[in-house]
C-alpha cells in the first residue's frame, strides 16, 4: 500500500511541476511584452513607477478636496462664533470704560475734548458816561408856566443837603466796607502764577529760576480754566504752577502768549480741579476801558503791593489815549495808586469788571498804569483760542485828512518806528514811510493794522504798499514781509 501510494505521489510531481513550470513561463512572457511596450512608448521603469506614485497622489488629493469642504464648513462656524464673541465682549468693554471714564479722568487729570464753537470777545465801543446826580437834575423836564415855579431849584436843595449832612467814622467805614466786599469777590478769581524755568549758575551748577506773578480767571469752560496774567514767558520754562486763593495748586500751562504787550494765557483743566476749588472760584469778567473817565474810583486787585491777593483803592489821574505800540496803539489808564517794582495786577471798576491790565513795563511807578482792556480783547480771544499773534512791527501814527492837507502827506499810517529785526525792518521799510495798504486792504489807521493782522498768522506773507518821499515827492513801493510771532 504505501509502495502504491509513493508511486502515485511520484507519478503527480512532475505535473504539478509542469504546471507551475507553465505559469513562471507566462508571467515572465507578460512581463517582457510590459517592458517592450514601455521602450516602445519611452518610458523607462523609473517613470512608471512615478506614475503610479502621481495617480496615487491624485486619488489623495481628490480626497483632501472632498474633506475641505467639511472643513470650509467648520471654519465658518467657527467664525461665526468668533465674531458673536467680539460682539458680546466688544460690548462689555465699552460698558466697563463708560463707568471708569470719569475716575480715569479724575486719577490720571485727563483733559476732556474741546468744545468745536470757539471763544468769541465782542469788541467795545465807547459812549457818554453816565451822568451824574447834578447832571441828571439839570436836564429834568421844566414845569409848564401855567404851574407854580418851586421856590427852590432842585439842584440848591441837593447841594444844601449835602453840605448840611455831617459825616462820621461811621459813614468812612460803610464806604470802605462796600469797597472791601467788591475787592473779596474779585478775589476769588485771583490766582498766583508760578514758573520755575531751568538754568545754571556762575560754575555751570544746575538750578532752577523761579518767577511769581499775580493771574485772574477770566472764562471757565467745560474743560478748563483759562487765566489771564500780565508776565512774559520765557524760553526753557519746564512747569507752570496755579495756585488758587484757598491755597490749592495745579499744574498749568501757558496756552499761548504775547510777547508784545506781556500778557499770556494759562489753562488749567478743570478735572484737576477739586469740586471745593470749583466752588470758590469766581471768574471776573473783563469790562469796557472805553468808559474810563477822569476821577472814577476804581480797585487794583492781583499783586499792586508786591504780594499776590493784596489791594489798593484810588481814582483814575490820567486817561491817555493813542499811546503808540508795536502794530496798536492803546489807551493807558494812570491811577493815584503806587505800585511796587514787582507788581502785577488789575484795574477793578465798582462793578468787579477788570478795566486795566497793569504789566512789567508799567509798574514801579507813582500812578500805576495799565492798558485799558479794551484795546486786549482781540490779542485775549486768540490768545485763549490758542492761536498764535501774527506781527509786523511797526510804530506808527494816523494820518489823519486834516494832517494830509496840512503837511501834504499821503492818508495812511506814518511810520514813526520799525523795530530792529522785525519782519517790517527785515523787508526793507523804512521810519518816515507811510503805509497805505497791507495786501488789498487799504490802512489808514493803527486800529486798521491790528485789524489786518487778527485774521494772519505768523510765517505768512504780505505784501505792503508804502510811499517813501524823496527829492520829487512820495513814490509808491511795495514790499513782500514775513509776518513773524508775537
Amino acid at each position: 500500500m504505501e509502495n502504491s501510494e509513493e508511486a502515485h505521489l511520484l507519478s503527480g510531481r512532475p505535473c504539478m511541476m509542469g504546471v507551475h513550470m507553465a505559469d513562471l513561463e507566462k508571467k515572465n512572457q507578460e512581463e517582457l511584452e510590459r517592458k517592450t511596450r514601455e521602450g516602445a512608448e519611452g518610458k523607462a521603469p523609473e517613470d512608471s513607477e512615478r506614475g503610479a506614485s502621481a495617480e496615487a497622489e491624485q486619488v489623495f488629493v481628490r480626497e483632501r478636496i472632498l474633506d475641505r469642504k467639511e472643513s470650509r464648513r467648520r471654519w465658518v462656524r467657527k467664525g461665526i462664533t468668533l465674531f458673536v464673541s467680539a460682539v458680546v465682549f466688544g460690548a462689555v468693554s465699552c460698558l466697563v470704560f463708560v463707568w471708569l471714564k470719569p475716575y480715569a479722568e479724575k486719577w490720571l487729570g485727563e483733559e476732556e475734548t474741546p468744545p468745536e464753537t470757539a471763544i468769541h470777545l465782542p469788541r467795545d465801543e465807547e459812549t457818554e458816561p453816565a451822568p451824574t446826580e447834578a447832571e441828571e437834575s439839570e436836564q429834568l423836564p421844566t414845569e409848564p408856566e401855567t404851574q407854580t415855579q418851586p421856590t427852590e431849584d432842585i439842584k440848591d436843595v441837593v447841594e444844601s443837603a449835602v453840605e448840611s449832612y455831617q459825616w462820621n467814622i461811621t459813614d468812612y467805614e460803610n464806604l470802605y466796607r462796600a469797597l472791601g466786599e467788591v475787592a473779596a469777590e474779585v478775589n476769588k478769581g485771583i490766582v498766583t502764577v508760578t514758573t520755575r524755568t531751568p538754568s545754571t549758575d556762575f560754575f555751570d551748577n544746575p538750578i532752577e529760576t523761579e518767577g511769581k506773578a499775580s493771574g485772574v480767571v477770566w472764562n471757565v469752560t467745560s474743560y478748563e480754566m483759562l487765566i489771564l496774567t500780565g508776565y512774559r514767558t520765557q524760553e526753557g520754562e519746564s512747569t507752570v504752577e496755579v495756585t488758587f486763593s484757598n491755597g490749592t495748586k495745579s499744574a498749568a500751562s501757558v496756552k499761548s502768549a504775547d510777547g508784545r504787550t506781556g500778557i499770556a494765557i494759562v489753562s488749567v483743566p478743570l478735572a484737576s480741579v477739586d469740586e471745593a476749588t470749583r466752588e470758590q472760584v469766581r471768574p471776573v469778567p473783563l469790562g469796557n476801558s472805553l468808559e474810563a473817565r477822569l476821577g472814577q474810583p476804581v480797585i487794583l486787585a492781583g499783586s499792586p503791593k508786591d504780594f499776590v491777593g493784596s489791594v489798593a483803592y484810588g481814582t483814575i489821574t490820567y486817561v491817555r489815549t493813542g499811546v503808540q505800540k508795536e502794530d496798536m496803539d492803546v489807551r493807558m489808564i494812570h491811577t493815584d495808586v503806587t505800585t511796587g517794582s514787582q507788581a502785577t495786577g488789575f484795574v477793578v471798576n465798582l462793578k468787579g469788571q477788570i478795566i486795566g491790565v497793569v504789566t512789567a513795563e508799567t509798574a514801579g511807578t507813582s500812578g500805576a498804569g495799565a492798558i485799558g482792556i479794551s484795546d486786549l480783547k482781540s490779542s485775549i480771544e486768540r490768545l485763549s483760542n490758542g492761536s498764535s499773534l501774527a506781527y509786523l512791527g511797526i510804530v506808527g501814527q494816523d494820518v489823519t485828512e486834516e494832517i494830509s492837507e496840512s503837511r501834504q502827506i499821503p492818508r495812511g499810517v506814518y511810520v514813526s518806528d520799525v523795530i530792529l529785526e522785525g519782519p517790517a525792518y527785515n523787508a526793507g521799510l523804512q521810519s518816515g514811510d507811510v503805509l497805505v495798504a497791507l495786501d488789498d486792504t487799504e490802512i489808514l489807521s493803527v486800529n486798521m493794522i491790528e485789524g489786518f493782522l487778527e485774521g494772519r498768522l505768523p510765517e505768512e506773507t504780505v505784501t505792503a504798499h508804502v510811499e517813501r518821499v524823496g527829492r520829487d515827492g512820495y513814490t509808491a513801493m511795495e514790499y513782500q514781509v514775513t509776518l513773524g510771532g508775537r
